[in-house]
């Protein structure tokens, strides 16, 4: 092996756009059969069980992306019609509430069904001034600010994206640390096929939450595809610390760290994926572990990496220069 770039055309392919599949029209498969399903879900809040209006829901595939999205009505429900079969999650999130996710979602059956309720449970933050205890300060939207946010999310559910658009920003206008209307405004964005803006717009939402999930896996995507990989490295470590089990995550980590030269740490987070769900998509992880043993005197573990990578992906375009390194490794 020449470099840590021999491998660099393939391991680009190994993270799926977060901005495809968030300009998604309708849903996706996620890959078993049947029919369509209607998914309709529930949020009340968790300290008075009352149902809980304008949040953001988003049905997310096993891979992280976005296949679709929500608003909640004034009875905290929203409903995701024709579902293709497969597996998701469902992640409820706003500006005054804690980040929620579903367990894993089954779907299938006959055309129009079967129907499947999901009830969600999100906890108030300190923003909404409904915990008690505690010594940081609550941040206050203001109340013009939130009607605007409010606004921008029914536009956005209606796919009115220039409409929502101008309240997301007069949201910003009013509150210039709402770290959900920058967010909003970037998800806007990307529909708008603007994908400078959804960039600066994400960019602005980390700057205020580090801990957004959207942004900070749109960002990661953006950067990896870029090769700007230095910049990429800290929204997928943030992304990999929100979804620990994505193997697609952290196969992209991995592959970031391996290019930025922390070869340790690339070899500690490929080793993950593996033990992963649907980890066979991801069989790239094992070139990245060989590549981050090469030159430690590991043979015999990277010549064991190649025939896993050969039996999980034995037509892949990479599989005949896999197979000749295997050669020349085993004629040593």
């Amino acid at each position: 092996m020449r470099s840590s770039h021999f491998w660099s055309l393939a391991l680009a392919l190994a993270f799926f756009s977060a901005a495809s599949a968030a300009q998604q029209p309708t849903t996706m498969s996620a890959g078993t059969s049947g029919g369509l399903t209607t998914i309709t879900v529930r949020v009340s809040y968790q300290q008075n069980h009352r149902p809980a209006a304008a949040l953001r829901v988003e049905l997310i595939s096993p891979y992280g992306g976005v296949v679709d999205m929500r608003t909640t009505d004034g009875n905290g429900g929203a409903t995701f019609d024709s579902v293709s079969s497969g597996r998701y999650r469902v992640r409820v999130s706003g500006p005054d509430v804690e980040t929620t996710t579903s367990d894993l979602i089954e779907t299938g059956g006959s055309l129009g069904g079967p129907n499947i309720t999901e009830n969600i449970q999100v906890r108030l933050t300190n923003r909404a001034g409904t915990e008690a205890g505690g010594s940081s300060v609550a941040v206050i939207v203001p109340e013009a600010a939130q009607k605007e946010f409010k606004l921008g999310s029914k536009e956005m559910d209606k796919k009115h994206w220039e409409e929502a658009k101008d309240h997301f920003q007069k949201a910003i206008d009013a509150f210039p640390k709402y770290a959900e209307a920058f967010n909003n405004l970037a998800l806007v964005e990307i529909q708008l096929k603007d994908g400078k803006s959804a960039v600066e717009a994400f960019r602005s939402a980390t700057q205020i939450d580090p801990t957004l999930p959207q942004a900070n896996l749109y960002l990661g995507q953006f950067y990896y595809e870029n090769t700007q990989y230095k910049d990429a490295e800290l929204y997928l470590l943030r992304a990999a610390a929100d979804q620990p089990k994505n193997a697609q995550i952290l196969t992209a980590l991995a592959n970031v760290q391996l290019q930025n030269g922390e070869t340790d740490l690339a070899l500690a987070n490929a080793r993950k994926v593996p033990s992963l769900s649907n980890h066979k998509q991801f069989a790239i992880s094992h070139l990245i572990v060989a590549q981050s043993l090469t030159g430690k005197g590991r043979d015999d573990e990277i010549a064991k990496e190649y025939e896993a990578y050969l039996k999980e992906a034995p037509d892949s375009p990479l599989a005949p220069r896999v197979r000749d390194a295997l050669a020349k490794l085993k004629q040593k």
